[in-house]
């Protein structure tokens, strides 16, 4: 037969269970609690007296229950409580204070009731430790269970604001702008980075970590008021916009992607103003008019022929370069009358002329000779082997 050994309960025990049992049944001892710990917490306060009591009573509840029936610590009442606080907006600090200040009030009850009675104060202590770590539990679990809710929240508003963001700029209503947590009223700048390797797309996310950072289509995505230093992504093929209002977030998106194919068609990385590209997007529009262009302008020279692609990009930067020759010369690491005589040989072949105030002519032409040496061939290995378009990069962050 196996003997059961109890042990005893302490007379300092037994009483404080039964003023635990006598509070437990006192309306006044809740009202107390609950009117100083409104007084203490005006966030608290905020929230409807019953809203409070419940939570209140619920906690004195479990807690008692714990000691007087020696039944363990039940915590779903703190995770509803944290959880309800949470969903509030009451701050964990401010549901800490409310909790620090009920069990300061029930502690001072105690002590005005144990006064009572003639006993040392020793036979007490290891009851009070008992009563005072099922509070510290409590606490604690408060803590966790806030947090877990606050985290959780954190990311399902987070997930929805992405989700949210990445519709607007896939071309979805402008009536989702309230979901994205932008200011309607504001301006924001579209950073979009030409990347898909995952090691890339860290690194890009790393640049943009003080925009709004989402990926669309594969593609890293950042929306910020300013921008922010790209230094780092020198290497990328990076398109930004100028500040546009949310509602344009879209069709701001949609330029960039066409940019970015622009850029790539053309070999060029780093940081770029869109607006930099606005006649190569416009141009790429039109890619059978492109080769007309080329075809009657450029018609006497030959796509095989290396010389000829050195004419045709000399001529290219020297457009992009305002026809100014010394410019152009700097740019391509030739004297200025290397330039001359290529853009004269140039005009023998084809009949090219510097135009001189036509805008619309060195579109024509600028529009042929770009067609023509992306169509054609590759870029010339020699002094022009790099793109004419190198000179527009940009080796900073845009401002």
């Amino acid at each position: 037969m196996t003997e059961v050994i109890m042990a005893e309960e302490t007379a300092g025990r037994a009483t404080l269970r039964r003023i635990m049992e006598q509070m437990r049944a006192d309306p006044d001892v809740l009202d107390g609690v609950v009117t100083e710990v409104r007084a203490q917490s005006p966030q608290v306060a905020a929230l409807p007296v019953g809203e409070v009591r419940r939570h209140i009573a619920a906690l004195l509840g479990v807690a008692s229950a714990a000691f007087i029936d020696s039944t363990g610590l039940g915590v779903e009442v703190a995770d509803r409580l944290a959880t309800d606080r949470a969903l509030q907006g009451v701050p964990l600090s401010a549901l800490l204070a409310g909790f620090q200040t009920g069990r300061a009030h029930v502690l001072r009850e105690l002590g005005g009731r144990l006064r009572q009675h003639e006993m040392l104060a020793d036979d007490f202590v290891a009851a009070l430790l008992e009563l005072d770590g099922y509070a510290n539990k409590l606490q604690n679990r408060l803590v966790e269970a806030y947090r877990e809710t606050e985290l959780r929240l954190a990311r399902t508003a987070q997930a929805a604001r992405v989700q949210a963001l990445r519709e607007l700029l896939k071309g979805g209503p402008v009536t989702g702008v309230v979901n994205t947590g932008l200011a309607e009223d504001r301006h924001y700048h579209v950073v979009l980075a030409d990347v898909s390797d995952p090691r890339q797309a860290r690194r890009a996310e790393a640049a943009l970590a003080e925009t709004f950072c989402v990926t669309v289509d594969g593609l890293v995505c950042g929306v910020a008021v300013q921008l922010p230093d790209l230094t780092s992504v020198a290497d990328v093929l990076v398109v930004v916009t100028p500040p546009v209002l949310p509602k344009d977030l879209g069709a701001a998106y949609q330029a960039c992607r066409a940019a970015l194919q622009t850029g790539r068609c053309r070999g060029l990385v780093g940081p770029l103003r869109l607006t930099e590209l606005a006649v190569d997007l416009v141009t790429d529009s039109f890619p059978a008019l492109g080769r007309m262009l080329a075809d009657d302008l450029l018609a006497g020279l030959a796509g095989t022929d290396e010389f000829h692609r050195l004419l045709a990009s000399t001529a290219l930067t020297y457009l992009d370069h305002g026809g100014r020759v010394d410019a152009t010369a700097l740019a391509l690491h030739v004297h200025p009358n290397t330039v001359k005589h290529r853009l004269r040989r140039l005009g023998e072949l084809t009949g090219f002329t510097p135009p001189e105030g036509s805008l619309a002519e060195a579109l024509r032409w600028r529009w042929a000779v770009d067609t023509w040496l992306r169509t054609t061939a590759a870029w010339a290995t020699s002094e022009a082997a790099s793109p004419p378009q190198s000179s527009r990069r940009i080796h900073h962050s845009p401002t």
